[in-house]
């Protein structure tokens, strides 16, 4: 089995490659999950444009997604979406997003990526390393709940509920 570091390495922008030639396919799929699953995710009915605001998030997402796994593919660095989660993470808490909806979307990007750009032999495994690694990234991210309220629970440097 050969590490991710080094897949990343090696094979990371061929593959990069092949996912993006696929994007459309594979970001029409997520966005469709998306909105299947999740069908009030992101919903604010005190806005004025929150459907639409609503059917941006479901677009956007997956696009966003399909980014930042390419600059992880062609960068050869996991830390990207290491450092965008954790940016985001406060943010998306305020739109009501949760973990749950983040590893769905990182479950359902990988899935349709196999489907739609399917990884050979040799990539499959540290394919799959590279979800995983993400799911992690995730949950640990996901441990930190920001406090939108105001003196709920112990604040931490950031801010942050602990």
């Amino acid at each position: 089995m050969v590490p991710l570091d080094e897949w990343l390495a090696v094979r990371g922008e061929q593959y990069a490659a092949l996912l993006d030639v696929r994007r459309e396919h594979i970001c029409r799929a997520v966005t469709e999950r998306l909105m299947g699953a999740f069908p009030l995710l992101c919903y604010d009915p005190t806005r004025p444009d929150a459907a639409e605001f609503q059917q941006l998030v479901y677009e956007r997402t997956p696009r966003r997604f399909h980014r930042l796994i390419q600059v992880v593919l062609r960068l050869q660095s996991i830390a990207v979406i290491e450092r965008e989660y954790r940016w985001g993470w406060p943010i998306l808490q305020r739109y009501h997003v949760e973990r749950v909806h983040l590893i769905a979307h990182i479950h359902w990007y990988f899935e349709a990526a196999r489907k739609f750009a399917p990884p050979e032999r040799n990539d499959r495994k540290p394919f799959a390393l590279l979800e995983a690694a993400i799911v992690r990234i995730v949950h640990s991210i996901a441990q930190t709940t920001i406090d939108a309220i105001g003196g709920n629970g112990h604040q931490g440097d950031l801010g942050f509920a602990m």
